[in-house]
């Protein structure tokens, strides 16, 4: 199990996205935020990637993830979160 928190996720996605803290929330999707477009997916991806030291490069699902409850299955199903 991780030390890294739901809450963790959702803020280094906020600064990947560039958008101001505490705008999303738990079921937050992809269509409710403007900068969650394909590059704010590719800024998702890399920051997540950092966060977890490489281990989300090879998760092919993490590219298709729109939305944050995505995000946290995909993260649990990987032993993540």
């Amino acid at each position: 199990m991780s030390n890294i928190s739901q809450s963790d996720v959702i803020i280094v996605i906020e600064e990947a996205l560039k958008i101001k803290p505490g705008s999303l929330q738990e079921n937050t999707r992809a269509e409710e935020i403007d900068n969650w477009d394909s590059l704010g997916q590719l800024s998702i991806l890399v920051a997540l990637d950092r966060l977890f030291d490489g281990k989300i490069v090879s998760i092919a699902d993490m590219a298709e993830a729109d939305s944050i409850p995505k995000i946290f299955d995909i993260l649990k199903q990987h032993s993540l979160l």
